[in-house]
């Protein structure tokens, strides 16, 4: 190809060398393209793979780090004007109130709820002033498209065990990205 290149640069190319080049030279840049479309159409989906995971698991370990040192799931509690009530879609948890050093403050609680809206996931915290933690609300994924929540009793005042289904999911060109996981946790504090 560069011999074919100096040929026609010295003008001494004939016409059949000037179409070989001109079809090798079409021939390598319909292959850059294509290249260019398959390295970007696995780039995209391994980006909408790894935002469903990653939301997902991001999702699991914010209710595996509340559920784990919790001592209730309470059936309702009112934060700042909004009832919440635990439900397949909802969990209401009663921790107890941590400070600074991690030592547990005697009497004090901390109220955590884990709500789903529409296909938003979102934990809501209500932190005694004495407490390590931060209340506020903080959105854990934007993408879920199924949350629920099971516990091995019907009496909340007595659920000793939690388990959480997540699915995210993202759309990605003509597919649907998911990502399932499932998390089960023991309250703090209660028998096995």
């Amino acid at each position: 190809m560069i011999h074919l290149f100096y040929k026609l640069r010295n003008a001494g190319a004939t016409l059949v060398e000037t179409v070989v080049l001109v079809a090798i030279t079409v021939a390598v840049l319909v292959a850059l393209v294509n290249l260019f479309f398959i390295f970007n159409t696995i780039f995209g989906y391994q980006q909408a793979f790894m935002a469903t995971a990653g939301s997902a698991g991001a999702s699991l370990n914010a209710l595996e780090a509340s559920v784990l040192p919790a001592e209730h799931v309470l059936a309702s509690r009112n934060f700042s004007g909004t009832t919440y009530s635990s439900a397949t879609s909802t969990l209401v948890l009663e921790l107890p109130t941590v400070d600074n050093e991690g030592d547990i403050v005697s009497g004090a609680k901390d109220y955590v709820v884990f709500y789903a809206s529409s296909t938003e996931l979102y934990r809501l915290v209500e932190a005694n002033g004495a407490s390590a933690r931060k209340s506020g609300r903080t959105l854990l994924s934007s993408t879920l498209s199924f949350l629920s929540f099971t516990y091995d009793n019907a009496n909340f005042a007595q659920v000793t065990r939690v388990v959480a289904e997540i699915e995210t999911g993202r759309q990605f060109k003509e597919d649907v990205i998911q990502s399932t996981l499932r998390g089960e946790w023991h309250l703090r504090n209660l028998p096995l």
